[in-house]
């Protein structure tokens, strides 16, 4: 039986990842700030006839990673999987996001998949365990949008940690994934802020995009799907959904094309877009 920490598994893509693990026969630890919501998801596990623990952590502080870590290695030893799952999405123009978003979607965006790596390494190093880090990156790592500058930056990072990170565990037979999803339906949206908004506008904003984002062709299980793959298979970077790969593609074959053609999307035209459709989308809830 296998140790698989999966952080933020309270809800999306990381619950649905800590369920097929733990379906598997594996151990999973669920590790989330909302403790709450890794309770419940550890209670259906173990509901099922697995085997879960939930753990409260805040990603973006390096000393709960430190407590954390101690906690699995006294419980379970080294773990054979740590899954960084936890992410936030801010949309804001590059000026018009302030330092302080910026700041807190590096800290939890990057600096939590730096603080996770850097503990678990050691402890699969020190125990011989040749284990798996995947890192959940996005297609915005590679397709520069006026809308989520921060966000892929961070995503451009963990992209790049990643791969500094395989690079230096191969030898001792650790693997490291960065998995890239493209939208899929969780509620990344609805719990980010949008730059410039009053509190009531704010409201209103993450209710549109939570219904938005509701409609996206993938749900997280796809997600968990490849990235219970990828830990069996080693696999390097995992875009999943068909935009995702078209951005990694893309970027490749001709970067200079790519950010013209993304240069039409702004956040002008996308709500215009989401005015006219809220009609459409209202007709749906009926």
């Amino acid at each position: 039986m296998k140790t698989v920490i999966v952080t933020g598994g309270a809800a999306g893509i990381g619950r649905e990842t800590a369920r097929l693990f733990a379906a598997k026969g594996d151990r999973v630890v669920i590790a989330d700030r909302d403790i709450s919501g890794a309770e419940a998801t550890a209670a259906d596990i173990t509901t099922a006839g697995g085997q879960a623990h939930a753990f409260q952590l805040d990603v973006a502080d390096e000393q709960q990673w430190e407590n954390f870590a101690k906690w699995v290695h006294n419980e379970f030893g080294a773990p054979e999987v740590l899954i960084n799952n936890a992410g936030i999405m801010d949309l804001g123009g590059f000026v018009e996001m302030s330092a302080a978003q910026w700041q807190r979607t590096i800290d939890i965006d990057v600096m939590s998949v730096i603080y996770g790596s850097r503990v678990f390494a050691r402890q699969m190093i020190d125990a011989g365990v040749r284990g798996h880090i995947v890192n959940l990156s996005s297609g915005a790592a590679y397709t520069p949008m006026e809308m989520v500058p921060a966000y892929g930056v961070a995503k451009a990072a963990v992209l790049m940690a990643s791969q500094a990170l395989r690079v230096e565990l191969r030898s001792h037979g650790i693997g490291v994934t960065a998995i890239c999803p493209g939208a899929i339906r969780t509620d990344l949206l609805a719990h980010g802020e949008r730059a410039g908004l009053s509190d009531e506008e704010q409201a209103v904003w993450r209710g549109d995009v939570a219904k938005v984002q509701s409609y996206a062709i993938a749900g997280p299980e796809k997600v968990a799907r490849v990235i219970e793959r990828s830990v069996r298979r080693n696999w390097a970077i995992v875009p999943v959904n068909p935009e995702s790969w078209f951005g990694f593609i893309a970027f490749r074959v001709s970067p200079s094309l790519l950010r013209a053609a993304l240069s039409v999307i702004s956040f002008d035209r996308a709500e215009g877009a989401l005015n006219r459709a809220r009609p459409l989308l209202a007709r749906f809830e009926k």
